[in-house]
């Protein structure tokens, strides 16, 4: 039995990876000079698009120069990266649907935190067709950052589905052409596959 879509197409954090950045900014804080908690510390990524290809150590040296951070790299990247841990059952979700199934993935990411979660998958992320926006330029929910996916990738967004956990970059989705669905927890998700008549 065929596939009814040409590829599904899987977001990371908050789908196939457990994030939460109030425990990341709360970690950096920590360091910090004491007037920068949770909510300083999250002011200050959120002035740049990390994102799409500005480097991370740039975000390192603005917390050591403006708030008093004063670990070097090597324990910042243990705190960059204490929020994640990859979800070990839809991981092994992503792999039964990839023996019948073209199984894609687009991320709103930074080289490190993939770097990390690559290796907390064991490497399995990688045979998934990953485009991260810092390597195509382009984040979600930009409508740009889908079809750079879908025009590197080769996919026709009408025959292909996105999960997502948040609404806009489902809905960036759509404007591109995709069917694309709000994801909300592993046992939606295989129901959902079912009726649709995914091999899982």
């Amino acid at each position: 039995m065929s596939s009814p879509f040409q590829a599904l197409v899987f977001d990371l954090g908050g789908v196939v990876v457990q994030h939460d950045n109030a425990v990341l900014f709360t970690r950096l804080a920590s360091r910090c000079a004491p007037a920068w908690g949770m909510a300083e510390v999250g002011a200050l990524f959120r002035q740049n698009r990390w994102e799409t290809g500005a480097p991370i150590r740039d975000f390192h040296a603005q917390l050591q120069a403006e708030a008093g951070y004063a670990e070097p790299w090597e324990i910042f990247l243990d705190d960059w990266c204490c929020h994640l841990a990859v979800d070990p059952s839809m991981l092994a979700l992503m792999g039964g649907l990839a023996r019948h199934n073209r199984v894609v993935i687009f991320s709103n990411t930074n080289q490190e935190h993939w770097d990390f979660v690559l290796a907390a998958s064991g490497g399995a992320f990688a045979a998934y067709e990953p485009y991260l926006s810092h390597l195509i330029g382009h984040g979600k929910p930009a409508v740009r950052a889908f079809e750079v996916v879908a025009e590197q990738a080769g996919l026709d967004p009408a025959r292909s589905i996105f999960f997502d956990d948040k609404p806009e970059n489902v809905e960036g989705a759509r404007q591109a052409g995709f069917q694309a669905e709000v994801f909300q927890d592993e046992a939606w998700l295989r129901g959902f596959l079912k009726e649709k008549g995914v091999r899982v």
